[in-house]
């Protein structure tokens, strides 16, 4: 009797029942976990908060912590009918709820603190459309202390937003898929962002690939007004910004990270001249750019003031090999880009591939002095040209390297001329080995010198000590020529084998389960999957 009464005691403690919670929440978030390990604890928590008083708050607590839609809100009081007992259709007349019914909602609403509202979960009735609206029109707040707010509605929905934004908002993430015949919502929206959420420090709106391909999107102008009146934001990311309002954040002591359309060459010489604070952009560390012109990026290479420790340039033309050697020179004489940590080279994906267009490792044999960098990403829609000896001496320039992605979206690792050259199996190997610190890695190889570097019989496979190493490499994906198809062909067993001792670290995938043509000239195997 007494133990009991001592485990009951113990749990009395709300410290005690906060850790038990905690091991019992799990973060149900695309890509934060694999799904097939992640069971909701939804039922848990709803059985918890039923147990007892002592566990009641802080399981209802974790149980509205993080959701989907305002339906549930609306179903607690009964302003909208359970699922199961949903009429056929809603009839359309306003919805104001009472005093009682606010109550209840306000008991669960001050409990969310992440919430996600868009049309994968969002009943289309009128009922929980009527009642934001009303809520709208009273200025009362849904989920008062809410922290991280998506929305992903039409626009013809964002009038329906206000009623979500509170005071303590600090994530404001929006994505934009249509805008001519309500854009005026979306306004209204952002007009309402300095005044409701004072405490906002990360901005993140983003807009569908077809919108405003070939102007300005209409938005900009009322986004960058906001901008301006928002002074706590720490991390901007918008499809473009006004030339005053990329001064204002520059000037924000609290601004860290800016992703956006680079300012062409002229507006960056207004911006960075030496006119200028000194201490414009002192703080930021991370700038992600949407090139349209890479004459910009040689302004802003020349005149960026502050030194950087990622950056992200995502080009909306095919790269020029010889302008991408410009930019890495650049990065290798400027101060500013001395303690670069990440770097990312992109073209756009509906870029069209090219076998013809070939960048060598002479191209970006500057990124070597570079010696801080860890993540190293170039995404390109043309051929790289790595041979065995680049691999060594990048192992020997970045000793932090902890990422390596060669061409992973598209493109190819070419033996075309004027250099062929191929990776074998034994010298992604031997990389690996000269950089235990490598986490992940993307590269191309060839199959077809398997048969000399490795005894492919069955029985010398099993036979084969897994290598001994240091080696943190957890993700792994090899490309191979098409005209190899045949070799994987030939050992499609043999191969889950051969990696499983080569590369213990890497949790296996059979290389023939999946794979995907992504060039004219090579097929891509994924030998691991997080």
């Amino acid at each position: 009797m007494s133990s009991v009464n001592t485990m009951h005691r113990a749990l009395l403690i709300s410290e005690v029942v906060s850790n038990i919670i905690s091991h019992i929440s799990v973060d149900e978030r695309p890509g934060v976990w694999p799904v097939e390990y992640v069971t909701s604890s939804k039922p848990t928590l709803f059985a918890l908060a039923l147990t007892c008083r002592a566990f009641s708050e802080q399981a209802l607590d974790a149980l509205w912590n993080n959701f989907k839609g305002v339906e549930p809100l609306m179903r607690c009081p009964g302003i909208i009918p359970a699922p199961q007992k949903r009429l056929q259709e809603d009839q359309y007349y306003p919805i104001i709820p009472t005093e009682t019914q606010l109550a209840i909602i306000a008991r669960y609403g001050h409990r969310v603190r992440s919430l996600r509202v868009g049309t994968n979960y969002w009943r289309r009735d009128y009922i929980t459309q009527a009642c934001l609206r009303t809520m709208a029109g009273s200025f009362k707040v849904l989920v008062p202390n809410l922290r991280s707010l998506e929305i992903g509605f039409p626009c013809r929905l964002l009038h329906l937003v206000p009623p979500l934004l509170g005071p303590r908002l600090q994530h404001f993430f929006i994505n934009i898929r249509d805008y001519e015949k309500n854009g005026h919502h979306l306004h209204t929206v952002l007009q309402c962002l300095p005044s409701y959420c004072p405490s906002l420090d990360s901005l993140v709106v983003l807009k569908s690939y077809h919108l405003f391909r070939e102007r300005e999107p209409p938005f900009v102008l009322p986004m960058s007004h906001a901008i301006q009146k928002m002074p706590k934001l720490r991390t901007v990311t918008v499809p473009a910004i006004t030339k005053d309002a990329l001064v204002y954040l520059g000037g924000l002591p609290s601004v860290t990270d800016i992703s956006s359309h680079l300012p062409t060459g002229s507006d960056l010489e207004d911006i960075l001249g030496s006119s200028r604070d000194p201490k414009l952009f002192e703080n930021v560390d991370s700038v992600d750019w949407e090139i349209k012109e890479w004459r910009d990026v040689e302004v802003f290479t020349h005149l960026w003031p502050h030194k950087l420790t990622s950056m992200t340039l995502r080009s909306e033309v095919k790269f020029d090999p010889s302008l991408l050697q410009v930019l890495c020179d650049s990065l290798h004489v400027r101060e500013a880009f001395k303690n670069l940590q990440y770097i990312y080279l992109s073209e756009p994906i509906p870029c069209r591939l090219s076998s013809s267009i070939i960048i060598t490792v002479d191209i970006i044999r500057s990124l070597f002095h570079l010696s801080q960098l860890r993540v190293v990403d170039i995404d390109t829609r043309s051929c790289l040209s790595i041979g065995a000896n680049d691999l060594v001496e990048m192992a020997e320039a970045w000793h932090f390297l902890e990422v390596l992605l060669l061409n992973k979206t598209d493109g190819s690792m070419s033996g075309a001329a004027p250099m062929p050259q191929w990776i074998t199996v034994p010298e992604v190997v031997g990389f690996v080995e000269l950089r235990p610190s490598l986490k992940r890695l993307c590269i191309g190889i060839t199959l077809s010198t398997i048969d000399n570097d490795y005894d492919m019989d069955k029985a010398s496979l099993h036979a084969l000590r897994p290598r001994n190493s240091d080696s943190r490499l957890k993700d792994l994906t090899l490309k191979y020529p098409r005209d190899e198809e045949y070799i994987r062909q030939t050992y499609f067993s043999d191969f889950e084998i051969l990696f499983s001792k080569l590369f213990p670290q890497v949790n296996q995938l059979q290389p023939s389960q999946e794979f995907q043509i992504l060039h004219s000239d090579s097929i891509e195997p994924h030998i691991q999957r997080t």
